[in-house]
């Protein structure tokens, strides 16, 4: 059985709540979020982009007639000097998670991290992708 193991490299400002990315382009730099009762999660490069965690994780799909389908949701928010005066939203499907889960926020890290390295990357995310441990996170069509 071989183990995979993903290497995301490190985005240089983790875990802010003053974004030195805002800092650096002249706004507002304290983040604010839909729960402020969670850790923050929270991604930069310091000059071109931030990412943050908004909600809590809530469980998918949210509606109750669709019954318990042992997946989450999580919601990041995020703004990229390519797009400027603007704030985007990426919601990640993550499976096999339950809201509750003491380990969920490691992976909310993980994930926050590929978001990132996609920031770096490309300047923008899609609208909603689906983690999948054994291939990351990637796009839902």
């Amino acid at each position: 059985m071989a183990t995979q193991f993903i290497e995301v490299p490190q985005t240089p400002y983790r875990n802010f709540n003053l974004c030195p990315h805002c800092v650096n382009v002249g706004q507002q730099a304290l983040l604010c979020r839909l729960s402020e009762c969670l850790p923050m999660i929270s991604r930069s490069d310091g000059e071109t982009f931030h990412l943050f965690l908004t909600d809590r994780p809530l469980p998918y799909p949210l509606e109750r007639n669709a019954g318990p389908s042992n997946k989450i949701s999580v919601c990041f928010w995020y703004t990229h000097v390519r797009r400027p005066n603007r704030t985007f939203s990426s919601i990640v499907i993550l499976e096999g998670c339950h809201t509750n889960s003491p380990s969920i926020f490691r992976k909310i890290e993980l994930i926050a991290d590929l978001l990132a390295n996609s920031l770096t990357r490309d300047g923008r995310l899609v609208d909603v992708y689906e983690f999948l441990e054994s291939e990351a996170a990637v796009p839902v069509c």
